[in-house]
């Protein structure tokens, strides 16, 4: 079924406009801009409208070869966008090697089993294809902190299990580091994966200052003692281990991660 409404009125991103920009320039640098391209969890529609307004001035139609889905559609709007709904959960309803580019903006963290939504995403990705996506970093200083005291994360409080909580801070339900959403993908096949950050947290940013040296010294200790005890594993989790106590993973709100189907 389509939605419709014109221009990017109306209601916003959930999501740092940083962030959504950060996407369209990635989707521009792996050549998918004008490719089918999946918004996964799209809510209102703010990316996709987004997109198809870019797309729109290289000559394209409103939502041309642009598809999205939400686990309910009452509040999303773009003009001639195919839009689903449907439950990440329990499966996908597209073929497989349908879209050249799969978007999720914050939204696996609120999946119950994120590793296997991503591997469906490979599944429905074509050879080559792009899956870009955000998801709140509880791996930052200021989070770590909070966690300590609170064993809470930060943006991941108690969750809750009412329905009507999905979207909501309190249905995030998947508080997980870099190197968790990093073995996710090498899981499903996803291959030249990055990790980027949409915004530095000052407080996380002061924080990260101050323990940088521990945590330096901390993580080549326990890479050498992996390397020391099990080599096959330090040769597959070498630069996992330590992108996951880098500044970027440190300072950053969100973690943005790029791969490619391999």
């Amino acid at each position: 079924m389509e939605r419709s409404a014109s221009g990017l009125q109306g209601q916003g991103a959930a999501s740092l406009g940083t962030t959504n920009h950060f996407v369209l320039a990635k989707l521009r640098e792996a050549g998918k801009f004008e490719g089918v391209v999946l918004d996964l969890g799209a809510g209102t529609g703010y990316f996709t409208r987004l997109l198809s307004a870019q797309r729109e001035k290289a000559g394209l139609k409103p939502g041309e070869k642009l598809a999205a889905c939400d686990i309910a559609g009452g509040a999303f709007k773009a003009d001639g966008v195919e839009f689903k709904e449907c439950d990440a959960n329990d499966g996908l309803p597209y073929a497989d090697a349908s879209f050249d580019a799969v978007v999720a903006i914050e939204v696996f963290e609120h999946t119950r089993a994120p590793y296997d939504v991503i591997a469906d995403v490979y599944r429905i990705l074509k050879p080559g294809g792009l899956l870009v996506f955000s998801v709140p970093n509880p791996g930052h200083a200021l989070s770590r902190v909070k966690f300590l005291f609170s064993g809470h994360f930060h943006m991941f409080p108690s969750p809750s299990i009412k329905p009507e909580n999905g979207g909501r801070i309190c249905g995030h339900i998947a508080a997980l580091p870099y190197q968790y959403w990093n073995y996710a993908l090498r899981r499903a096949g996803f291959k030249n994966i990055e990790l980027h950050r949409d915004r530095s947290k000052r407080s996380a940013s002061i924080i990260a200052g101050l323990i940088w040296p521990m945590t330096r010294l901390a993580t080549s200790r326990h890479v050498a003692r992996i390397k020391r005890r099990e080599l096959p594993l330090y040769e597959e989790t070498n630069e996992v281990a330590r992108a996951a106590n880098s500044w970027e993973a440190l300072t950053s709100r969100s973690l943005v991660m790029v791969a490619t189907k391999g």
